[in-house]
């Protein structure tokens, strides 16, 4: 009788055939969740893509976040004439025309006196605005509403439980003093897996990936390295090229208001505002627009 326990395997299932099933269990789930994930990613659309260019403050929340289209805004609003700088802060000035954009008007109502520009986004009256535009992004298609995204890392605990069961094979042949090499590398990997799919959840959607890729090689000669005519683009060509191309478009368009904002370190391919990282085709993340995933 001893001798049939010490033989018998863990759960009636020998090692050399638990692990190749364990790992076939991983590849399905996993491949599963993968699709799963990009079906959820692909929300229906609701309008084409041209109309996010009439909001360029909304291609530059798309691209980066709350931080970007604050970027993307103020520059538009000191090639108006609307907004200053000088020391870190900005200072709004003159009188707004009546079509301004909704965020423009948030942000001069806001900066009547000197404000930290890092301030702005977190502001009672600019908050509103930049909801609005996630709103309508959402709606457009172009981000993902919040409950999708839970629906996304939802899919990530399939990948959790089969870690689970992983675990559980490891306790048991360890409490029967098998070795468990081979699957705990497999649990590793499996827990590491899931760990990914619950922390990283996109906040664009594909379509909206789609949508920055297309108004970025449709509108290549805002790119900083072509050197636009910005007398020629305007205020908006100018908060479009910020959407699109990153805050190194900031130097271009406006470099003045670039050095009183923050110090300006150019390199050949990225610059650096204050501490934020810009680049000429990047995407950002903050607020709910950069893609993770």
């Amino acid at each position: 009788m001893a001798l049939a326990a010490a033989t018998a395997e863990t759960w009636g299932i020998a090692g050399s055939t638990f692990l190749p099933a364990y790992l076939l269990i991983a590849v399905t789930v996993g491949t599963a969740g993968v699709c799963m994930r990009r079906t959820l990613a692909e929300p229906g659309a609701t309008r084409p893509i041209d109309d996010i260019t009439t909001h360029p403050h909304d291609v530059a929340y798309l691209a980066g976040g709350s931080e970007l289209a604050v970027w993307s805004a103020m520059c538009a609003m000191h090639l108006r004439g609307t907004l200053t700088a000088a020391d870190g802060t900005v200072r709004a000035v003159g009188r707004l025309d009546a079509a301004a954009d909704t965020l423009e008007k948030a942000i001069h109502a806001t900066a009547g006196s000197p404000m930290g520009y890092r301030r702005l986004k977190f502001h009672r009256s600019v908050r509103p605005a930049l909801a609005a535009i996630e709103e309508r992004l959402v709606a457009a298609g172009f981000l993902l509403s919040d409950a999708r995204r839970r629906r996304i890392r939802r899919v990530g605990f399939w990948m959790l439980a089969v870690a689970v069961l992983g675990l559980l094979r490891v306790l048991a042949d360890i409490a029967e003093a098998r070795p468990v090499g081979l699957l705990v590398t497999a649990l590793l990997l499996v827990t590491a897996t899931a760990v990914l799919q619950i922390a990283l959840i996109p906040r664009r959607s594909r379509r909206g990936n789609r949508a920055l890729a297309a108004l970025r090689d449709r509108h290549r000669a805002l790119a900083p390295e072509r050197e636009p005519d910005w007398k020629s683009h305007g205020p908006s060509g100018a908060a479009l090229g910020i959407g699109l191309f990153g805050t190194g478009a900031l130097a271009a368009s406006a470099p003045g208001f670039a050095r009183e904002i923050g110090p300006w370190v150019p390199t050949s391919r990225e610059a650096r505002i204050s501490g934020v990282a810009v680049s000429g085709g990047g995407d950002g993340g903050g607020g709910g627009g950069g893609n993770r995933g």
